[in-house]
């Protein structure tokens, strides 16, 4: 059987604070990003002069863990996978899962290619958002991610992303959130997965805060 890629990762609904008060500065201020509830894709492209989306691949009816099963209510879904880059750096792997009742009531959700899901279901009058979960992935389910990115898109993209010996360390593990997406017609589970850039995600914060004083 197929799963989703973020199947095994352990997700919980502990708040990130808790969890990263041994850990440095940068990733403290990583929690701001995990926790905001509004379109991730206008908040990076707030932090970049070019946002795009990179279609990694899609799969039809993967089979979905118990508690997937449980957000979506069905046993197999869609699942999307992309990332998104800020000036040509991947910022951002994304995964989402749909049912098939959720693509025929929203046929676009089969149709978006490098537009942004945020794009479609931000735009919705209507959307409503789940509690987030939160996961770091092990050394092992980071790796393994690295390898099947870099199988499926340009090498190019990765090469600031850390190495097997960089990432042995937990504080440079990356973090994910997941929550479910949700208007009248359809619900989709989406996972986004914060690469280690968190030096980045700091310069942004203070660049915007100066911009707002």
């Amino acid at each position: 059987m197929i799963y989703p890629t973020d199947a095994p990762w352990s997700w919980n609904t502990r708040q990130p604070e808790s969890q990263l008060e041994s850990q440095p500065e940068c990733q403290q201020e990583l929690c701001d990003w995990l926790q905001d509830t509004g379109s991730l894709t206008e908040r990076l492209r707030q932090c970049c002069q070019h946002f795009r989306v990179q279609l990694q691949r899609t799969r039809a009816q993967v089979s979905l863990t118990v508690d997937q099963a449980a957000w979506l209510g069905v046993d197999r879904a869609y699942c999307r996978e992309v990332l998104l880059l800020c000036d040509n750096q991947p910022w951002v792997y994304a995964s989402s899962l749909y049912s098939p009742a959720a693509l025929k009531a929203v046929p676009a959700l089969g149709g978006l290619g490098e537009r942004a899901l945020g794009e479609l279901l931000f735009e919705h009058p209507k959307l409503t958002r789940s509690d987030f979960e939160f996961a770091q992935l092990t050394r092992n389910q980071w790796l393994q991610l690295l390898q099947e990115q870099a199988e499926l898109g340009p090498a190019s993209l990765f090469s600031n992303i850390p190495t097997n010996t960089q990432a042995s360390a937990s504080d440079a593990l990356p973090w994910a959130r997941r929550s479910l997406l949700a208007i009248p017609q359809a619900g989709v589970l989406v996972t986004e997965l914060f690469l280690p850039a968190a030096q980045r995600y700091r310069e942004s914060n203070r660049e915007l805060n100066r911009e707002h004083r």
